[in-house]
């Protein structure tokens, strides 16, 4: 329910005249004076209501908790008696919103992956990428052992039994021939579950989180991976080797420029890149927004518009993938010719999955060590700062949230437009003194003729 402006009354008298001029107008709260958070709300139709406003002691958003339909039984000093009873069960650290949801859904008979499928449409926090990864671990592993189990009859031996039935899936590494086991897909599926769980105890949907206190199935090791100059002038120069698309060519080099993510790059678009014959280029990658209340979202994993000024060298890269690959507003399409007929695309650009296959077929030409296009943005974040460059320009390159009070509160839309691209085109001029292009003239960075 929308809030609208809020009135006060104290009295009877006071409350029968709201409800006289209330009919056929807007719906409208009335917050009574005397009693802490009761608040009268009048429809149009005449149904009117009474609700406690409150926040439990766990300090979760505001919580609306109707207590009855108004009526000459329940009228001011009923509804002051029921809200000052409610009141004092939340003082003692109950949640009375919970506890009816979840008696709701145990009434209801809510299963898991029906549960699942509300947080996966309604958890408005999710990016795309995230819901999109989090679906799949449900949908392969979770939802076939406790998809039909009672939300609250789902156990940890349940959640372990999964995990340990994904490690029993052995990879064997083609060269090394040692087998591995999948101990991070089990990983990322316990987190998967418990992330329906703590959205669900949120919502008053579930009574606890049976994946809370599971421990990690495997040791996480942070990738530190950090492309060397050697690496960098490999790859821009091996994607000349005839066995990569015009499309993919591009899209490897304006990663290794721009120090965006893969899909970022891959899915960029035409009305996206402004000014590439200026002296600012720019490249606007959007974010999510919100429409009367429906999130569309964007094209970036943290939901945030990118405003990335673009150096010399990948402002007339750009140029010529538009010319050389563009169809319609997609600056790198799919290519339809692989789509099995009567299918559709899964999207109208070249996926994320397939710039990964490409750089694993360059690595085997090349015979490079792991490298990814990922591993380019930390490269691109740690050359930039042993040149001196402020974490606040790294951080508005890469795109990343930062987390300071200050940042939250004030300075989120200083976008540092002079600083962030004197440090790219650094970072160009870098690439170019690397692999041996000519930083002076734009076209020779950016030949891609094979």
């Amino acid at each position: 329910m929308p809030r609208v402006s809020t009135n006060n009354f104290s009295t009877d008298g006071e409350l029968a005249a709201i409800v006289k001029k209330s009919l056929n107008q807007p719906q409208k709260e009335w917050r009574d004076t005397t009693t802490k958070g009761l608040v009268f709300v009048t429809q149009p139709s005449g149904n009117h209501a009474w609700y406690l406003f409150y926040v439990p002691k766990t300090g979760e958003r505001l919580r609306k908790l109707k207590l009855g339909d108004y009526s000459r039984e329940f009228g001011l000093k009923k509804a002051r008696e029921v809200a000052v009873a409610r009141r004092a069960e939340v003082d003692q650290g109950a949640d009375p919103v919970v506890v009816a949801r979840q008696a709701k859904a145990r009434q209801q008979g809510l299963k898991f992956q029906g549960l699942a499928e509300r947080f996966l449409a309604e958890n408005h926090r999710l990016s795309a990428s995230t819901r999109k990864v989090y679906e799949y671990a449900l949908k392969k592993d979770a939802y076939p052992r406790i998809g039909s189990k009672l939300v609250d009859d789902v156990t940890r031996e349940d959640i372990i039994s999964i995990c340990q039935a994904i490690e029993k899936r052995v990879k064997v590494d083609k060269e090394t021939k040692v087998r591995h086991k999948p101990t991070s897909q089990s990983d990322h599926t316990r987190l998967t579950i418990s992330a329906v769980y703590t959205w669900a105890a949120e919502e008053g949907l579930a009574k606890a989180n049976p994946a809370r206190d599971i421990k990690r199935r495997g040791e996480k090791l942070a990738r530190d991976r950090e492309p060397t100059a050697d690496e960098i002038k490999a790859l821009w120069n091996g994607v000349e080797g005839g066995k990569l698309s015009d499309a993919m060519r591009y899209i490897i080099r304006l990663s290794i420029l721009t120090g965006q993510r893969r899909t970022e790059v891959a899915g960029a678009r035409v009305s996206e890149v402004q000014g590439l014959d200026t002296d600012a280029p720019m490249w606007v990658i959007p974010g999510d927004v919100n429409k009367r209340g429906k999130v569309i979202e964007g094209r970036t994993k943290n939901g945030l518009t990118q405003t990335l000024p673009l150096s010399k060298q990948a402002a007339a890269l750009f140029k010529e993938a538009i010319e050389k690959c563009a169809a319609e507003d997609q600056i790198f399409p799919a290519d339809l010719s692989r789509v099995k007929t009567g299918k559709a695309s899964r999207l109208p650009h070249i996926h994320g999955e397939s710039v990964t296959m490409a750089m694993r077929r360059l690595r085997e030409d090349m015979e490079l060590d792991d490298i990814s296009i990922h591993d380019m943005r930390r490269g691109v974040s740690n050359w930039l700062k042993n040149e001196g460059v402020s974490r606040e320009v790294r951080d508005l390159i890469l795109n990343h949230k930062d987390q300071s009070v200050t940042e939250k509160s004030y300075t989120q839309n200083a976008r540092m437009e002079k600083q962030v691209r004197a440090a790219l085109q650094a970072w160009a001029d870098h690439v170019c003194q690397i692999t041996g292009q000519s930083a002076d003239t734009a076209s020779n960075v950016v030949a891609l003729r094979a």
